[in-house]
Formats: structure tokens, sequence, C-alpha cells
């Protein structure tokens, strides 16, 4: 008697393969000098959900948009820079211009996409926005939770 049982894992290794989306991964054209906005992620399961964590530090949850397309998940938003100086006062008054000295923080449009596994309930997605981190629970399909079958040699 053989027995098969099914890894939830294989399907996961989908979700960490990082060439599957290169060319969706930024939706701005990119001028020369320009850094890419990429947000760092963190992508882990257990037997009922997939989660995924995406640092976004210094982004408010209303510049994140959330989408799902054809088992295809994307997040993607703007991240503002912070401006000091250069600008008119309320009272239409010049104010004073400052110098940089350092600009290692990035900026501008970003966009991460991930493709889904089939076990993933995709109408049950939630998600989170709290101190800069933005949190996907993707719930797995209740018939794939606990799928274990026999397979039966034919002689």
């Amino acid at each position: 008697m053989l027995m098969h049982t099914l890894n939830p894992v294989a399907e996961l290794d989908a979700l960490f393969n990082p060439t599957a989306f290169l060319n969706r991964q930024v939706k701005h054209s990119k001028k020369e000098g320009d850094e890419v906005v990429r947000p760092a992620v963190d992508i882990s399961e257990d037997k009922k959900t997939f989660f995924i964590y995406a640092d976004l530090p210094g982004v408010k949850s209303d510049d994140v948009k959330i989408n799902v397309e054809e088992n295809v998940l994307t997040v993607s938003g703007t991240k503002m820079a912070i401006n000091k100086g250069g600008d008119k006062n309320d009272e239409g008054q010049e104010k004073l211009e400052y110098k940089s000295h350092r600009v290692e923080r990035r900026f501008g449009e970003f966009s991460r996409s991930f493709q889904l596994p089939k076990s993933a309930n995709l109408k049950k997605i939630s998600a989170g926005f709290s101190d800069g981190v933005l949190t996907l629970e993707i719930p797995k399909k209740e018939e794939e939770i606990y799928q274990s079958f026999e397979v039966k040699i034919s002689s």
C-alpha cells in the first residue's frame, strides 16, 4: 500500500520565487539615479493561513492599494518624501531653503506582486496596517488543510 500526503510547502515555494514577477515589481518610470522603492517582506504560514508582512515605514494606510487578479496578489502605493523648506507657508511667504547632507531613504511608487498558491482562499484575504507594517492573512481552503489520500498500486 502506497500513501501520499500533500506537501503545502511545495506551494509556498512559489511565494518565494523572486523572478516570477520581475517585470511587475515597479510600476513607475525609473529615471537615471533613481532608487527603486521595494518594501521588505516576510512570508510564513501555519496549517490554516499564509501570512505576508510588508515593511512600509512612513506610508499611510490610505496610500496602499491591495489587488488580487488571477491568483496574483499585488501591493502597491506611494512613499512620499518629507519636504522641508523651499515651499510657501500659509501666508504665501517663501520658507527658508535647506541643504541636504545625506539622503539614504527611498521615496516614490512601489509595487510587489506574489503568486498565490491554488490552496489560498482568495475571497477571505484580510489586511491590517499598524506601526508601518502591512499584515496580510490569506486563509487556506478548508479542503486543502488536512487532505490526505491513499494511492493503490495496480497489478
